[in-house]
């Protein structure tokens, strides 16, 4: 599959309105740590590694989607990387989906284990901090934000339409996004029948989540003249602009969706 993309440069994040389908997947972002491989595309779905890491002592599951471009305003959350880790330290987060300062968008630190201490394998958010106030790590801030949802912890896999079959994903919601972020296509149908779902430009296999998670919006509207009816796919939604029964419309919205 080839991937449609554009870079967008966001705006202030606006609020769509659809009577019949909720926004839930706008256009995605490349991740810079992401390895393509277009021989095996016809073989099976691409999957998106899922990276493990720890929460207040346990195993926790994420993708790591790599960097991403911000502007301010944005909700974060920490994350703490190791530079010098044990065997078996993974990095640790101390919010999880459900929790109020939970966010897909992490702050990166990175913790040093001191000359002459013996490296332990930490945790939580806890241990990290123990071991920082008794001088057993260091702990230094940097600029870099990575994009790396948890996955479960009873969150909505919402269903949207690509290529006329159905694919899911996670709704975090809008991004504040910098120019150089590289986005794919989302429409969302403003007045659709009410079996209508987000709609992809791209074709997205069946079982595929290796896929950007960013996505920029364009808002479809059936003209009053016209009959609404199901659109599965963006060949439909050309075929429909092409015959004058709908508009599209470009917003700056761009939201964090990725698909699991």
């Amino acid at each position: 599959m080839q991937k449609t993309r554009m870079t967008i440069a966001a705006g202030s994040v606006i609020a769509l309105i659809a009577a019949t389908a909720a926004i839930a997947a706008p256009h995605k972002a490349s991740s810079p740590l992401a390895q393509t491989s277009t021989s095996d595309a016809a073989k099976a779905p691409k999957k998106q590694p899922v990276v493990r890491g720890f929460y207040e002592g346990k195993s926790v599951g994420y993708f790591d989607f790599g960097p991403i471009k911000l502007k301010a305003g944005n909700k974060l959350a920490p994350i703490w990387t190791f530079t010098n880790g044990a065997a078996g330290q993974r990095n640790v987060i101390d919010t999880v989906p459900g929790e109020k300062d939970y966010s897909p968008l992490w702050a990166v630190s990175k913790v040093t284990w001191a000359q002459g201490k013996t490296p332990r394998v930490l945790k939580s958010a806890d241990e990290v901090k123990a071991a920082a106030a008794v001088g057993d790590v260091t702990i230094a801030k940097t600029s870099i934000v990575v994009s790396c949802p948890v996955l479960g912890f009873g969150q909505v896999r919402h269903a949207g339409y690509t290529a006329g079959h159905l694919t899911h994903y996670y709704d975090l919601g809008p991004v504040k996004v910098a120019p150089g972020n590289e986005v794919v296509l989302l429409y969302t149908v403003t007045n659709g029948v009410a079996a209508q779902k987000n709609i992809t430009r791209d074709a997205i296999a069946s079982g595929q989540t290796a896929y950007p998670p960013l996505w920029a919006i364009s808002k479809v509207t059936w003209k009053a003249s016209a009959t609404p009816r199901l659109l599965k796919s963006f060949a439909q939604i050309k075929q429909a602009q092409a015959a004058g029964d709908l508009t599209v419309t470009a917003t700056p919205l761009v939201v964090n969706c990725p698909i699991v």
